[in-house]
């Protein structure tokens, strides 16, 4: 049964599959959250099974840094409902009401930070990701590989709603700056994934004039 005191992560799995396919919210934003944070735990348990076999300190920075992120994005499910809920209250307003528009501007801007938000944290799960790599024993490489698409999925899931949300901020400007971040972010993210898929199969992502780096 569905608890809407509880926050996402304390129902269960099957009973959020299904509010998801019947209800309003949890909508795309909080599903690409979850997925991505998945996706992450892939590449951690890539990481965490190869410690235990052979313990090393850079492996364990990537198992420190992988665990921080993991912590920040989990929130960010929550942080979406909320945003969207705010949002539509701000729509739902009297079309009287004078402070109506400012409502929504302001509305939409937190409905546009959040899955910006979002993308950023998926964009540093994948250059963890791809530093990982050599630190991932071959048996498990197929775990992080699988992490990192869907990593990529929920970044670019969650640019959907930059772009819905967009077109309800109060400016020409803020409409130009969060676009600009937007399309970085999905660029980079595609070579990232490109990086790490060249890599996993043993192709020298370096070869490529594309190749992804830390910015």
């Amino acid at each position: 049964m569905w608890n809407n005191a509880a926050t996402l992560w304390e129902h269960r799995l099957s009973d959020f599959r299904d509010t998801v396919a019947r209800e309003p919210m949890p909508g795309c934003g909080a599903v690409a959250v979850i997925s991505a944070d998945l996706g992450l735990a892939l590449v951690l348990k890539g990481l965490h099974l190869s410690q235990h076999h052979d313990a090393t300190a850079a492996r364990q920075v990537l198992i420190d840094e992988g665990a921080a992120l993991k912590q920040h994005l989990a929130p960010l499910a929550q942080e979406d409902v909320t945003a969207f809920e705010a949002f539509m209250a701000a729509v739902g307003r009297d079309e009287e009401d004078e402070g109506r528009n400012e409502a929504i501007h302001a509305a939409a801007e937190t409905a546009v930070e959040v899955p910006l938000k979002t993308a950023q944290l998926c964009e540093a799960a994948l250059v963890l990701t791809q530093q990982a790599r050599e630190h991932i024993e071959q048996q498990f490489v197929s775990d992080a590989l699988a992490g990192a698409r869907l990593i990529h999925a929920a970044l670019h899931s969650v640019l959907l709603n930059v772009d819905v949300n967009a077109s309800h901020l109060g400016s020409d400007a803020s409409r130009v700056r969060f676009r600009l971040c937007r399309d970085g972010l999905a660029q980079r993210a595609d070579r990232l994934l490109s990086a790490i898929t060249d890599t996993a199969a043993g192709r020298d992502p370096k070869s490529k004039p594309n190749s992804a780096t830390r910015e």
